[in-house]
């Protein structure tokens, strides 16, 4: 019997719900402060330009000045501290946002979530498709609470591609571990949510850091001009400039003439340095202070995770690896490259900018120093976004364990292929309308053949084994009270589609898919084959003799899976694999033409079939009379055809 769901949840949502109240408690005091802010900063405003008005216009006591610059600085004091009081009411309304999802997540109500991760989706790969790994309602939707496209791009390649024992067991300590710190996860996603990452990978970052310097290298040339010359004539003709500008007010009786005008000289000759260097320096200014990926928005979440203290092995690895060899931290490097993007930022500054680069070389002197951050740290950004990812990935994986306490971390070690779980079930499908089976594949080449009616749960099934295989193998816990298994590949053929275009049938589209089945046991896989109707695109006759043939082949070769079908005739695979392959089937109830299923897996073939039964439940009323007659020659000569077959097979024996 399983628990009822309230039961097992329901602390996650009491959790959930006082956390919640607390938020909702100081987003209210917030909102109050807000508007007596809003007021007293009305209220010096005015009082500014009235005081500030008196003063420079009207014959008034000095005390009416200082008056004026007291209530100035009190409306510029306002103006700050209201900013930073705005701030934190975005921060609490994204906190409050979180746990309100999480809610949804545990009530199974994800499906309108926008992280659907397609763009992670391949069309040809092994299980992805047919397991809803990616789209909506997917389990990559119900497990992304990562706020970076780093955490994203790590998290889908987790889900896609199965890891081997020892790196799944490191992960469960570090998912184990998170998934007991709940004030880390959440400053981290706020952190990330701050950051504007979501579905932005970091590759341009990486590109960038890594792209070899245009200005400091040592061949580096602009304009035909070795650039270490130009620069060199840079550092001389800037502070010329400014001097000679500025000579006349240290000497304002003397008579200069034409010498009040010298600073134009370095003036022109440092705009043909600026013109020389700009092709060089130009690229690098616009990919660092870019306000579509700017570089400097992970620096918060490399410090959230230097600044926690972790026990796991995997998580203390990741968190040394934001240390570089000299022992600077990602975040620290992180702030300088901040520091450098804020300066290059005056680019945005129209006029300013222009003025500044003309007398400055403002430009020259930020890619300088651009340049010199990415010659001391940039060979380390690949490791740090990597780093970024994977807690990122085992923040989203903990969240998930942390919102389904009932959810076992499954047992994965190497040995014979193996599959055995108690209380198996699907973890996309609401608690509510759940039901778990028990599903043990031991040893190599051991399958199930599920038989069953329409909707009785066959799919559903076999689904659920690939889904938590999946789970597990990325280092989460899984849909079951317990699951044991080795490191497989999983390979389905379920979700067949046709092509029109491309002029594929859907039996030859299924063939392509049995045929990638085949050839991973072939090669000398581990696989967890799910073959889902195999075979239905063809007549009865072909169906068992290739149906039969297929699941053979795989359990000969070692492979574990599970089979599903409508066509009783393959329940023999049972004798001719000597029991390797077992017979398992699902069943309805029929109580006055209403039709149920409990969806408990049972041993054995199934004895009945609903398909005329639920035609007429429709509404599709026929007169099934003739049909049935005429189906009962070819019913009477296939046993005639069986009996033939059994009676040639005993003399045969009999005879040897």
């Amino acid at each position: 019997m399983d628990p009822p769901p309230d039961a097992v949840s329901q602390h996650v949502l009491s959790a959930y719900d006082d956390r919640l109240s607390v938020l909702r408690a100081e987003a209210s005091a917030l909102e109050r402060r807000s508007r007596t802010f809003s007021v007293l900063r009305g209220v010096s405003f005015v009082a500014a330009a009235v005081t500030g008005g008196y003063a420079l216009f009207g014959d008034v006591p000095r005390w009416v000045a200082y008056a004026a610059i007291a209530v100035t600085a009190a409306f510029l004091g306002l103006l700050v501290a209201h900013a930073r009081l705005v701030t934190r009411m975005t921060e609490v309304e994204q906190r409050i946002g979180l746990y309100v999802r999480g809610k949804r997540r545990v009530a199974g109500d994800f499906a309108d979530f926008p992280e659907q991760g397609a763009r992670f989706a391949a069309p040809d790969h092994d299980y992805a498709g047919d397991l809803d790994v990616f789209g909506q309602a997917s389990l990559f939707q119900l497990l992304d609470v990562a706020q970076t496209g780093e955490g994203e791009a790590t998290l889908a390649a987790w889900l896609a591609e199965p890891a081997p024992a020892p790196e799944v067991a490191a992960r469960q300590a570090a998912v184990r571990e998170l998934a007991g710190l709940g004030a880390f996860r959440e400053d981290f996603a706020v952190e990330g949510m701050q950051a504007g990452a979501r579905g932005r990978e970091a590759g341009p970052l990486i590109a960038w850091a890594e792209a070899p310097p245009a200005l400091l290298g040592a061949e580096a040339r602009a304009g035909g001009l070795p650039v270490s010359a130009l620069l060199t004539a840079a550092k001389v003709l800037v502070p010329l400039t400014l001097a000679l500008l500025a000579a006349p007010r240290f000497f304002p009786g003397a008579e200069l003439g034409l010498l009040r005008h010298a600073w134009l000289l370095p003036l022109c000759a440092q705009f043909l340095v600026l013109l020389a260097l700009r092709p060089a320096i130009a690229p690098i200014i616009a990919a660092a202070s870019s306000r579509e990926a700017p570089f400097a928005r992970y620096r918060p979440l490399l410090a959230r995770i230097e600044q926690q203290a972790f026990s796991s092995a995997l998580l203390d690895e990741l968190k040394a690896a934001l240390a570089g060899p000299s022992g600077v931290l990602a975040s620290r490097e992180m702030t300088a490259l901040e520091t450098r993007v804020g300066y290059a930022d005056l680019r945005h500054s129209g006029l300013i900018h222009l003025l500044a680069d003309i007398f400055l070389l403002w430009d020259v002197w930020c890619a300088v120093a651009l340049e010199r951050w990415k010659l001391r740290a940039g060979q380390h950004v690949k490791a740090w976004m990597r780093t970024l990812g994977q807690v990122e990935a085992l923040a989203c994986l903990a969240t998930f364990a942390h919102e389904n306490p009932d959810y076992a971390y499954p047992e994965v070690r190497d040995g014979e292929p193996r599959f055995a779980a108690t209380r198996l079930g699907h973890p996309l499908l609401p608690r509510d309308r759940r039901v778990t089976n028990d599903v043990s594949l031991e040893g190599a080449g051991a399958a199930l053949l599920v038989t069953g009616s329409n909707m009785s749960g066959k799919s559903t099934l076999l689904r659920a084994i690939g889904v938590n295989a999946a789970l597990a193998l990325a280092g989460a816990p899984v849909c079951a009270s317990s699951l044991s298994m080795s490191p497989v590949r999983v390979r389905t053929s379920m979700r067949i589609k046709d092509s029109l275009e491309h002029g594929v049938s859907h039996f030859y589209a299924e063939l392509t898919r049995l045929k990638r089945v085949v050839d991973g046991v072939d090669a000398g896989e581990r696989v967890l084959f799910l073959l889902d109707e195999i075979l239905h695109g063809t007549n009865a006759r072909e169906r068992q003799i290739g149906a039969r043939a297929v699941v053979r082949h795989l359990v000969e070769r070692g492979a574990i899976g599970a089979v599903s079908s409508h066509d009783m005739g393959l329940a023999v695979l049972e004798q001719e694999t000597a029991g390797r392959v077992r017979n398992m089937h699902f069943e309805e109830l029929v109580v006055e033409d209403r039709m149920t299923f409990d969806y408990k897996l049972k041993p054995g073939v199934v004895t009945s079939a609903n398909a005329l039964r639920l035609m007429k439940i429709v509404g599709i009323d026929l007169d099934f009379s003739e049909s049935e007659r005429a189906a009962e020659p070819t019913a009477t000569a296939a046993a005639a055809t069986a009996a033939a077959a059994t009676a040639a097979a005993a003399t045969a024996a009999a005879r040897e």
